[in-house]
């Protein structure tokens, strides 16, 4: 009996240190593991399927790869985007150069003809009033409202007074002195 007693005893310690070691973290997968290889109680004990660590890094590297995948496609449409903003940049600079170009060529020019238009200016001031007429009746009728725009009025009444009635009209019209 003495025995029987004790045999119950260290059974009963065997499973309140094996129950003990069961619920604490580290020693849970070696006390079930144990106990699945004692003949009954493995029939009651299934040891827990551990999901292997490099499987867990591994799902962890291809989700990361896919990341860095998906970011370098959109790196690769953002650079293809940068480099069509450039081109178009580009071609806006070379239009503008173009454009300020023509405008510069454009001002020349008509610094030119009202150098031109100031110099007839000059000698038709210096004519009598009937040959002045003649020469703004000959020539086209916006360089002839220029002259006359440039004209003291006295003048260019004098020269009115010698043009066709027509054309008298017309460069009145044109200059706003009309009625």
């Amino acid at each position: 009996m003495r025995i029987l007693s004790w045999l119950i005893i260290t059974l009963l310690c065997i499973v309140v240190a094996g129950s003990f070691l069961y619920f604490l973290p580290m020693t849970r997968d070696l006390v079930v593991n144990m106990l699945s290889n004692v003949p009954i109680i493995s029939n009651y004990v299934q040891p827990k399927q551990r999901v292997n660590e490099t499987e867990i890094l591994k799902s962890r590297i291809k989700e990361l790869e896919n990341q860095v995948a998906l970011l370098e496609t959109k790196l690769k449409e953002t650079n293809s985007e940068l480099e069509l903003a450039k081109l178009q940049l580009n071609q806006k600079d070379r239009l503008i150069y173009n454009l300020k170009s023509e405008l510069t060529l454009v001002k020349s020019n008509i610094d030119k003809k009202m150098q031109d238009v100031k110099k007839l200016v000059g000698l038709v001031e210096n004519m009598e009033a009937k040959s002045a007429a003649r020469i703004i009746e000959g020539i086209e009728e916006d360089k002839a409202v220029q002259i006359l725009s440039l004209l003291n009025k006295e003048k260019a009444g004098e020269i009115f007074q010698y043009l066709s009635p027509a054309k008298a009209i017309n460069l009145s019209n044109k200059l706003g002195w009309g009625g």
